[in-house]
């Protein structure tokens, strides 16, 4: 038997192995982090009360908020979604200062801030799923009307809006379905939960006339202002502002909505 050359052995199972290195996956991109990140207790004076994401895609700050708002953020739920936890997760107010090293999309500060509660705060929750009364969000049966977001465009603008020639406008990018049903539920008396079956990520626009005491008029019968302009008393609800304009169908119904029960929670020391 003739015995092949040593250095073409080499060759051929170096060759093997570059093949299989390069047929596996590429390592998962670490969780992103907040690499610094100051809490402390709300000077008595503050008046505001603010969570949110700074433009940059790198950094979270909250302004006199309660943990218990912070929460409501951090795992993209309602405060009636929350129970359980002492007294304080509810009337203690925070300044928190989070900023990562690299920039995150809106999900990734999201799970970051909820790390960062539950390494600072000691907090422990337990998710629960229970079947309530809430708005099913579909698609109509005349479809979507929702531009699809570039996925390689990692922008993310949060949904939101403000009064224009009488109407709310709202505004968003790239976000998904399940974001999408969070942020309707802060608005509405139930819960949304998303049945739509669509899974990219979406450029969001709508208008609507929201609901108010006594039709939008004042005791006087004149409308009422925001913003130095009368509110419209003519135009869509926000159920009809969906279906004409996304195409999408909120109807009431039973279905799961997650809870959070707040099992275990310490107060940060200031830092």
């Amino acid at each position: 038997m003739r015995l092949a050359p040593l250095a073409a052995v080499l060759t051929v199972a170096a060759l093997a192995a570059a093949q299989q290195s390069d047929s596996k996956p590429p390592d998962p991109k670490p969780p992103l982090t907040f690499d610094v990140a100051a809490i402390k207790a709300t000077p008595p004076d503050e008046r505001r009360g603010i969570v949110h994401q700074l433009p940059g895609g790198q950094t979270y700050e909250a302004i006199g908020a309660s943990l218990r708002v912070i929460m409501t953020v951090a795992y993209s739920v309602t405060d009636r979604q929350i129970s359980g936890g002492p007294d304080w997760v509810n009337a203690d107010r925070w300044n928190i200062e989070a900023k990562s090293e690299r920039r995150g999309t809106s999900d990734e500060l999201h799970d970051a801030l909820a790390r960062l509660l539950e390494d600072r705060f000691k907090l422990k929750v337990r998710h629960e799923k229970r079947d309530m009364p809430c708005y099913i969000l579909t698609v109509d049966k005349k479809g979507a009307k929702l531009p699809e977001h570039d996925p390689a465009d990692l922008v993310h603008e949060p949904i939101a809006g403000g009064f224009q020639d009488g109407q709310l406008q709202m505004n968003g990018q790239n976000a998904t379905m399940n974001y999408f049903a969070f942020f309707l539920s802060r608005g509405l008396d139930r819960n949304v939960v998303d049945q739509t079956g669509l899974t990219a990520r979406y450029d969001i626009k709508y208008h609507y006339i929201p609901d108010l005491p006594n039709g939008g008029r004042r005791p006087d019968g004149s409308p009422v202002m925001v913003n130095g302009e009368p509110v419209a008393l003519d135009g869509p609800n926000i159920f009809t502002a969906l279906r004409d304009q996304l195409g999408l169908r909120l109807e009431k119904g039973t279905g799961p909505v997650e809870y959070l029960v707040i099992e275990h929670v310490e107060k940060p020391s200031d830092n």
